[in-house]
């Protein structure tokens, strides 16, 4: 951890909430192994380079605890391990048995997402490094997703309990990898090793009595939004026509989807920008890629590349890079473009720098809107939609050619609300697209790969459970009230699944992620008063009868 010139030290205030020091030096160390998971199918990338190390940590400070720790790695353990890739993807199972009549899971994941080239003039410290700021709150990737909020804060909660001779609960933590991307390698891969197990059988790893979740809001989530990453390409060189009339249609997905209504609340209605007073299905087209082979062009702008500055199908960018050959002529015209577009809530500006990599003699702009979470499309502004609309528009004009044939790919973030199975969500989504891909687009092709979807989870706002949160998360973080949560967690991925006595197995979703968050974009960070009030709302949901 380091922390700027001037900045006091945390107040012994949350020093003693926090139960020392521990906390911050915990986090800075999880925060610099920077576990990140990047996984783009459509091109070809799978990188996970620093689970080992990041595990290895965990499982250090886990043992110093006194727990017991277990290792399941699909790679290796698996029945199949043919679908990993021989990419190491560890999972780590905490026991702390108290010979106590039920069992609650503790599910937590290491993984972060991805920094992109996009990010890093935007952060303020180094990404990979846990700064203290004078406001207070901790910076840096995985701050609050979801190595302060869940792997830090459960650990911290066990410490403070396992000496204790009794318990309510026996618990069992469990620190999965992958949950950013679906959960492949991490919560679907245990799951897939129960099945394989008798409903009763002590190894099952999701055997328990109930299941809590800190990866969310400061509020008490009984719903959990379905997820899926829907991918879009073109198998054969198409014309800029296609190329951008296709990514519109995906744009527009999200109106049919809208339709989606659930009986959550909006954790971010009225003040925080929510479109419905309820969660609704949501389409975000998050990633788009496009190359166009050089080619003879009269005309002022020859179009050669766009990319979406993110590396994540769950975040929105900042930036669309677009890259030309261009006249004297079509310089003036896209000068006189950036000068009309400034001051409003999409600009158009030079690019500085791009992941795809700028060469000299191109002309190279973006189109600049605000990152955020994909399953949050209300706190961000997409500019993919606004470079579509950007380039229809030059082509309509005459200044791009609409014929110049090129490849691209795109990526559809689509959640479904919390009570929607997943077969009927994809049913209706590409259903949907499916006459306007064969009638207008028909050389593309929209899929939505298994590994990448998961159903929505839903609990009763006045289950036992959610109540007895609720009563705890009132001392602990003033919260009052149910909502369902935007983004979806690892709560979809406990869909099905059923207690010892073939109950649904409720799972409950808090967190510190509040407005200052930045979770997934530039300066993401956690509010210590916030992670402390997560390891005390642990800590009395283990021991309070």
């Amino acid at each position: 951890m380091t922390e700027s010139p001037g900045v006091p030290t945390p107040s012994s205030e949350i020093d003693a909430r926090l139960g020392g020091s521990s906390a911050r030096e915990w986090l800075a160390e999880l925060v610099a192994a920077r576990p990140t998971n990047l996984e783009d199918p459509l091109h070809g990338r799978w990188e996970k380079p620093n689970y080992p190390e990041t595990a290895r940590r965990i499982e250090a400070h886990a043992r110093s605890i006194g727990l017991a720790v277990r290792r399941f790695d699909p790679t290796v353990d698996a029945v199949d391990a043919t679908p990993f890739r021989g990419i190491p993807r560890p999972n780590l199972i905490l026991d702390l048995e108290r010979g106590a009549p039920r069992t609650l899971l503790i599910l937590t994941h290491f993984d972060v997402v991805p920094v992109p080239a996009e990010q890093r003039d935007r952060w303020q410290s180094p990404p990979h490094t846990l700064t203290v700021r004078p406001d207070g709150r901790w910076y840096g990737r995985g701050a609050n997703d979801d190595l302060g909020s869940g792997v830090v804060a459960t650990l911290l909660a066990l410490r403070r309990v396992v000496d204790r001779p009794t318990l309510a609960w026996n618990v069992r933590a469990i620190v999965a990898c992958d949950e950013e991307t679906g959960g492949e390698g991490g919560i679907e891969a245990l799951k897939d090793h129960d099945l394989h197990l008798p409903p009763d059988d002590p190894l099952r790893f999701l055997r328990a009595d109930a299941a809590l979740i800190p990866d969310g809001s400061p509020e008490v989530t009984a719903g959990s939004s379905g997820l899926a990453f829907l991918s879009g390409e073109w198998r054969s060189p198409a014309p800029l026509r296609s190329l951008v009339g296709f990514g519109q249609s995906l744009v527009e997905l999200h109106d049919f989807v809208r339709r989606w209504r659930s009986v959550y609340a909006s954790p971010d209605w009225p003040d925080h920008g929510a479109p419905e007073p309820v969660l609704t299905g949501r389409a975000t087209l998050t990633q788009w890629d496009v190359e166009i082979p050089a080619a003879p062009d009269p005309r002022p702008l020859r179009l050669t590349r766009v990319h979406a500055e993110t590396d994540a199908g769950n975040q929105i960018p900042a930036r669309v890079t677009l890259l030309f050959e261009a006249t004297p002529d079509g310089r003036r015209q896209v000068e006189a473009e950036i000068e009309r577009r400034r001051g409003t809530d999409v600009p158009l500006e030079l690019a500085r720098t791009s992941a795809v990599g700028i060469p000299a003699d191109a002309l190279a702009l973006q189109v600049v809107g605000r990152a955020a979470h994909g399953g949050y499309p209300h706190r961000g502004r997409n500019p993919v939609p606004a470079a579509l609309q950007l380039l229809s528009g030059w082509m309509a004009a005459g200044l791009l050619d609409p014929r110049a044939a090129g490849t691209a790919t795109y990526t559809v973030d689509l959640r479904l609300v919390p009570e929607m199975e997943l077969e009927a969500g994809l049913s209706e989504a590409l259903g949907h697209m499916a006459p306007v891909i064969q009638s207008q687009f028909p050389g593309a092709r929209l899929t939505a790969p298994p590994n990448r979807c998961r159903s929505g989870y839903a609990l009763a706002p006045d289950h036992p459970l959610v109540l007895r949160l609720g009563r705890i998360m009132g001392a602990t973080f003033g919260a009052h009230g149910v909502v369902g949560e935007y983004g979806g967690t690892d709560a979809s991925a406990l869909r099905g699944l059923r207690t010892p006595a073939g109950e649904p197995l409720p799972a409950l979703v808090f967190g510190s992620m509040d407005r200052e968050s930045h979770v997934h974009d530039a300066e993401e960070s956690i509010d210590p008063r916030r992670l402390a009030g997560v390891i005390e709302t642990i800590e009395r949901f283990m021991t309070d009868a």
